[in-house]
């Protein structure tokens, strides 16, 4: 953990206990809200979390208590994300992943290949590229979007032999998110992908359920997954980040001045978060093939061949054409 990283730590402390009601202040806060996710404190959306709390305590004072769940202690993503809907959770921070099961068109981010760098990431959501999706995704399901925290482009780990090129995916037992548009790469990749909550994987990697598993480089080694896997190949495939969420139901019951803060918080926090993670990566994998992980590069032209057809059956199914052209040019 980087010393930067430590010092927003310790701040974010401060920050909740003073918003919880440690301070010195006794006032009865206006707003109680549980905020969950599956992340330590200190790695992934961690830091977004913490700054997301320090500047909302800095608009609003105490007016509004933020009580921090980290490390999936309230449940999995989809079980957090459902109970946003039902009115049991306020907020979360949600992967695009298992968001796509409340908003297909949210999978647009996940596309195969579809990001080149993270300049186009960026420029995606800092223009306002997804901003409709959000929108529709508010209005069917009640849940409205703050910010966009990073998890970075995502890898293949396996412990059978490193992917060095279309052939080592055939028969490969991955464990996928619980999403369709991964499940449906993997498969036309010519791999066996087997959807697991991520709680699960360090067992079913150590039990041989599954031999690979794909993720963020910051993931692999913020779960030690390094522990219970041998290769590393840097596929990059898709682009993953999470999804910090209120219920609509609850963001509109609150007072005008507090909405505003908590949308600038929400994007504040995430374009700081989203480059901390960006920063990150290059060391980490060093560190991790330091741990012993063997990591290596390869030529990805005949996966974005062979995947290259998603992209018209995504935008057929969700009369998303339009969308995913701005999302490939966009930069």
């Amino acid at each position: 953990m980087s010393k930067q990283v430590k010092r927003l730590a310790a701040t974010a402390f401060v920050a909740i206990s003073l918003v919880a009601g440690y301070g010195t202040s006794s006032a009865a806060p206006e707003a109680v809200l549980k905020l969950a996710h599956d992340q330590k404190p200190d790695d992934g959306y961690g830091p977004g979390v913490a700054k997301f709390v320090e500047i909302l305590q800095q608009k609003v004072g105490d007016r509004v208590k933020i009580d921090v769940f980290d490390n999936g202690v309230l449940g999995n993503e989809r079980d957090v994300t459902e109970g946003l809907t039902l009115g049991s959770q306020e907020m979360s921070v949600t992967t695009f992943g298992v968001l796509t099961n409340y908003e297909p068109k949210l999978a647009v981010m996940n596309l195969p290949f579809i990001f080149k760098n993270w300049g186009q990431v960026n420029a995606v959501l800092n223009q306002g590229v997804m901003d409709e999706t959000f929108a529709q995704l508010e209005e069917d399901k009640g849940l409205k979007a703050l910010g966009v925290y990073a998890l970075g482009f995502r890898n293949v780990g396996t412990n059978v032999a490193p992917i060095t090129s279309i052939e080592s995916f055939k028969g490969l037992k991955i464990r996928v998110p619980q999403a369709p548009l991964f499940i449906d790469t993997f498969k036309i990749l010519g791999a066996n992908p087997t959807p697991l909550p991520w709680g699960e994987l360090y067992t079913a990697m150590q039990t041989k359920v599954v031999d690979a598993f794909e993720n963020s480089s910051p993931v692999v080694e913020q779960f030690r997954m390094d522990e219970v896997t041998k290769f590393l190949s840097k596929t990059g495939h898709s682009w993953e980040g999470g999804v910090l969420l209120i219920s609509a139901a609850k963001f509109n019951s609150l007072p005008k001045d507090i909405q505003d803060a908590m949308v600038a918080a929400g994007q504040e926090s995430a374009k700081y978060q989203r480059g901390l993670i960006q920063q990150q990566v290059d060391e980490v994998e060093t560190r991790l093939a330091a741990a012993g992980m063997q990591v290596n590069t390869l030529d990805v032209t005949p996966l974005q061949d062979k995947v290259a057809p998603m992209y018209k059956q995504f935008s057929d199914q969700n009369d998303a054409a339009a969308l995913v052209d701005k999302v490939r040019t966009a930069k």
